[in-house]
């Protein structure tokens, strides 16, 4: 089920905040984040505030100048979890309708 706008926005901004978080421990500085990911500063500073605006290239770019982006596609594979597991036994089907 979707999150409510309220509850997605604040999501959001603790996944930035988490962003943030690597980053400094890391001791990059977001001039160095931004230019290794191709982004402006400003559009890093969206990321880390959890902005809905950004688009997904630049987050996924943030990801991968961290090391993070294996462990969001590791998340994101529906075989690693048990509910995952569950919904792939019958196989996935060709089209998905009402």
């Amino acid at each position: 089920m979707a999150q409510s706008g309220p509850e997605r926005a604040r999501r959001m901004r603790e996944l930035g905040e988490n962003l943030r978080v690597w980053r400094k421990a890391q001791r990059l500085t977001t001039e160095i984040v931004a230019q290794r990911a191709g982004i402006t500063r400003g559009t890093l500073r969206n990321i880390e505030n959890g902005e809905g605006s950004v688009r997904f290239e630049n987050l996924f770019a943030v990801l991968e100048v961290l090391g993070l982006e294996r462990g969001v596609l590791d998340a994101t594979d529906p075989s690693t979890s048990v509910r995952g597991r569950a919904l792939l036994e019958d196989g996935l089907p060709e089209r998905v309708r009402l």
